[in-house]
This record gives structure tokens, C-alpha cells and sequence, in this order.
């Protein structure tokens, strides 16, 4: 479940709520009871990827090589990678 931030428009309370994504938004601060906001955040756990997007381009080095660590998180090249990019 994602967790989504919220901020109050009155007392500015900046709060968190673990929600699934078909809950409606929360309406009212906690705190103090006037209309809250749900805001937009980097957050993480989620990738979305272009349908048309290519895989792999096998001319670009791998990001083991300039990171220390691949697209996906595996310790050896990605033209190894068990997900295939």
C-alpha cells in the first residue's frame, strides 16, 4: 500500500496516511480539523515505463561500470541480468 503526504491548509501540519490507491483522499487535518491537501511527492516503489521504450541499448556501458550498481540492482553486468535489461 502507498503511503501519501497530506498538508493542511490552515495549521500547515504536514502528515502521512499508509492508503490503498482506491481509498478517496483524507478531507481533514488531524490536528486541527480544516480541509487538508494531498500532495504530489517523488515517493518510491513505483516505475513507469514507456510501452515503446527500448530494453537495452547494448552500445551504452553498463551502470555497474559507472555506478557501482546496475538498473536493477544485480551485482554482475546487465547483459547478465535476469530482467533482461
Amino acid at each position: 500500500m502507498p503511503t501519501y503526504e497530506y498538508l493542511c491548509t490552515e495549521c500547515r501540519l504536514h502528515f502521512d496516511r499508509r492508503q490503498s490507491m482506491k481509498d478517496e483522499p483524507v478531507e481533514f487535518c488531524p490536528e486541527c480539523g480544516a480541509r487538508a491537501q494531498r500532495q504530489i511527492s517523488g515517493g518510491s516503489g513505483f516505475i513507469f515505463k514507456s510501452p515503446g521504450a527500448a530494453r537495452h541499448d547494448s552500445k551504452k556501458t553498463c551502470s555497474l561500470e559507472t555506478t557501482g550498481k546496475t538498473c536493477c540492482g544485480a551485482d554482475r553486468r546487465c547483459s547478465d541480468s535476469p530482467c533482461g535489461d
